[in-house]
């Protein structure tokens, strides 16, 4: 289906909020001039309650302009001012525990993200892909309680030459092949102690992939388009002027999972995502495509991750 364009009322009779509000509702004029796509055709009818919104947003770093020359000056006061606010956000979150009546997270995300200013450009509205994963890591390290008791024991015995020497050794001979082996002949071994310590969690990552198969020459234009935007919103931007030596991060993507034009609760919600991979097929089944020599069917896999921890607090809030 095509980009249209659709009054909210006609002949001073207003159309029904239950279709405004629908997975078409980003059509009708809501988002100024923000493109807004959507595939299948049939996208909302009874048949096709459950939706996927891509909202994009794009990134608009500081002292830069799209069109107009950048210099290392703009962005160097850029760069200068933004580390100001950290340094002032950071001293007063230190001040006397201040915290204003705001959550932990919400103080850390001022600190990293003082200028982070971003832009809504465009709204994508797909069909629900037919599998939806979500990996959640925590990372963890094997530590051996006896390496590091010995570790420490030679660090406090640094300075003092004599006992520094007899922990060496001590340490040596406890590692060796034949403290090793005259344990074994004894039936017993060492025991490294070996305990899991909790390193931290892992940005979420999920996969969403859509097999596009458009009916008409029309739906065709509309599935290039889909395909280019989400392309284009992955790759990052090059500044203009300053050589070129800075890049502007790609857009970042607020979805959401929709059941009859409203937000499915019995799905984890999402926090703001980016691409790190996107893979595109044109020829998922061997190569055909229509008289105009548009593919007859595409398909498109992208890996996204999210770019908020997600800690206890954010799952039970239904992240």
């Amino acid at each position: 289906m095509a980009i249209i364009s659709i009054p909210s009322s006609i002949g001073g009779v207003t159309i029904p909020g239950s279709v405004t509000n629908g997975p078409l509702g980003m059509l009708f004029g809501k988002r100024g001039s923000n493109d807004s796509l959507q595939y299948p055709r049939d996208l909302g009818s009874a048949t096709r309650g459950h939706s996927v919104r891509f909202e994009i947003f794009e990134i608009e770093p500081i002292g830069y302009q799209e069109g107009k020359e950048t210099s290392f000056t703009s962005i160097g006061s850029g760069i200068v001012e933004s580390g100001k606010k950290v340094y002032n956000t950071a001293m007063e979150l230190a001040k006397n525990g201040n915290t204003n009546g705001m959550k932990p997270q919400d103080k850390v995300n001022i600190s990293l993200n003082p200028n982070m200013s971003k832009k809504a450009v465009a709204t994508i509205d797909l069909y629900m892909p037919e599998t939806m994963a979500f990996q959640y890591q925590s990372s963890y390290n094997d530590i051996s309680l006896k390496e590091a008791i010995q570790g420490a024991a030679t660090e406090l015995t640094k300075g003092l030459k004599v006992t520094s020497s007899i922990v060496q050794g001590v340490n040596s001979v406890i590692d060796s092949d034949i403290a090793k082996l005259t344990l074994k002949s004894q039936g017993l071994a060492i025991n490294p102690m070996q305990q899991m310590v909790f390193q931290g969690i892992d940005f979420r990552e999920y996969q969403l992939a859509f097999t596009f198969t458009p009916y008409s020459k029309q739906e065709a234009k509309t599935v290039e388009k889909i395909i280019k935007k989400f392309k284009a919103h992955a790759a990052p931007r090059i500044t203009t002027g300053a050589a070129g030596m800075f890049f502007i991060p790609p857009s970042t993507f607020k979805i959401k999972f929709l059941f009859k034009g409203k937000e499915n609760p019995n799905v984890n919600k999402v926090e703001d995502s980016v691409i790190t991979s996107i893979d595109v097929n044109y020829a998922p089944n061997g190569w055909s495509t229509h008289s105009d020599g548009a593919p007859v069917q595409t398909t498109l896999t992208m890996n996204l991750k999210e770019t908020v921890l997600i800690d206890r607090a954010k799952i039970e809030a239904g992240y």
